[in-house]
């Protein structure tokens, strides 16, 4: 298996580059199916900027690796165990993971002291946790109580509000929707009132033209008895003379 490359990287509490050296060394042997492998400490020198780039062997549930950081400075030694994964890229030193060096299991921690601050309320504890955002701040449990059965009543205060307004939107859609059906139904009555009164228009016209065609056809049955009446009168004035008149006149 290829080495991961390790950047270190290291300044004094001023921010300039802190040089020294580190021990890097294994934790128990590393096994490898039926071969012990023996791994080697090695020391790694930071360069002026307080950097440098070691080869690790990735680490297995076998083995991890202790990093001793400056080792000959009393004030400034420090102990870290760590997995260091298979990896191409080069992985920061800061981003390995702490183990615990008998168990080789994870620190739950990373490493880290668990500290906690204590707070007399909750207003307190927020502005606590706010400026020391780290740790834990835990406040008494009473006010917590206290605090709980506000939240409790808020939320049920909020609903409660919340199932009114809802009502109320629910009656307005309804009257929505009934003046929208209200409205639909004026609409088909208008509708209806129109096409009856065309109808009844077309019916009106079609009796007036009947009327009127029944008239003419009387007044012309009148004209044509009065005149037949005025020739048969005309007749009937004639003369002997005039008869025997028209006689001649018809047989001539």
């Amino acid at each position: 298996m290829a080495a991961t490359n390790v950047h270190f990287s290291f300044k004094d509490a001023q921010g300039r580059p802190k040089t020294g050296t580190l021990h890097v060394a294994p934790v128990r042997r590393h096994i490898s199916g039926s071969t012990v492998v023996v791994l080697g400490g090695f020391d790694v020198t930071l360069g002026s900027d307080g950097t440098a780039t070691a080869q690790l062997e990735p680490t297995d549930n076998t083995f991890a690796w202790k990093v001793n950081e400056f080792p000959d400075d009393t004030n400034s030694s420090f102990e870290r165990v760590v997995q260091v994964p298979a990896s191409t890229s080069t992985v920061e030193y800061t981003s390995l993971v702490d183990v615990d060096s008998d168990t080789l299991a994870p620190a739950l921690n990373s490493g880290a002291a668990l500290t906690y601050m204590l707070a007399s309320s909750l207003q307190e504890a927020q502005a606590m946790s706010k400026a020391n955002p780290g740790q834990m701040v835990f406040y008494p449990e009473g006010n917590a109580k206290t605090v709980a059965s506000q939240i409790l009543e808020d939320l049920t205060d909020a609903r409660a509000v919340v199932e009114a307004q809802s009502a109320v939107a629910a009656q307005a859609a309804n009257a929505a929707q009934a003046a929208s059906d209200a409205s639909q139904a004026a609409s088909a009555q208008v509708t209806s009132v129109a096409d009856s009164i065309t109808e009844s228009k077309t019916v009106v016209e079609s009796h007036a033209n009947e009327a009127l065609t029944a008239i003419d056809e009387a007044v012309k049955s009148v004209q044509d008895k009065a005149s037949d009446v005025s020739g048969e009168d005309k007749a009937k004035d004639k003369t002997p003379a005039d008869a025997t008149a028209d006689t001649i006149s018809q047989e001539a």
